[in-house]
């Protein structure tokens, strides 16, 4: 195995939990802010800190869809290139949902949430199915029945 193909292993594995525990921290914020304004103390600056984590993580998370791009690069392998590429795309458009939600709510708000799950379900995917390929390269051949 390369050594691209071994990073990038790992890399797709925590990147599907940074989006777990991203979307904890989604929840998280609306739980903060729905009791900011049970005590009547929210305001704009309030609401903003409410989603700080997810905030950062979630810039965090789009930088790591760059790296994870290129070590599929050095894997030399198409499938690799194209999902990895796939998730790029996909983690812009859900940062920039995130800074344009509160202009159209209806639209962004509701494909925001959708579109991560998208990310989480392909992340999952593509991180299975690296360590799945690893487990059958090195599971034995079956024997074969006497008499066949």
């Amino acid at each position: 195995m390369s050594i691209f193909r071994g990073i990038y292993k790992y890399w797709v594995t925590l990147m599907t939990v940074a989006v777990v525990v991203q979307i904890g921290f989604a929840g998280r914020g609306a739980f903060d802010a729905a009791h900011k304004a049970d005590k009547g103390t929210l305001n704009d600056d309030a609401f903003s800190k409410s989603f700080d984590p997810h905030a950062g993580l979630g810039t965090l998370i789009v930088l790591a869809g760059f790296l994870l791009f290129l070590f599929a690069l050095g894997t030399r392998d198409g499938r690799r290139i194209k999902f990895s590429g796939l998730v790029v795309v996909l983690l812009i458009a859900q940062i920039l949902m995130g800074w344009n939600g509160a202009s159209a709510p209806w639209i962004l708000g509701l494909l925001h949430p959708i579109d991560v799950f998208i990310i989480l379900g392909l992340l999952g995917s593509l991180g299975f199915r690296e360590w799945k390929g690893e487990r059958m390269m090195a599971a034995p051949e079956p024997a074969s029945a006497p008499g066949s």
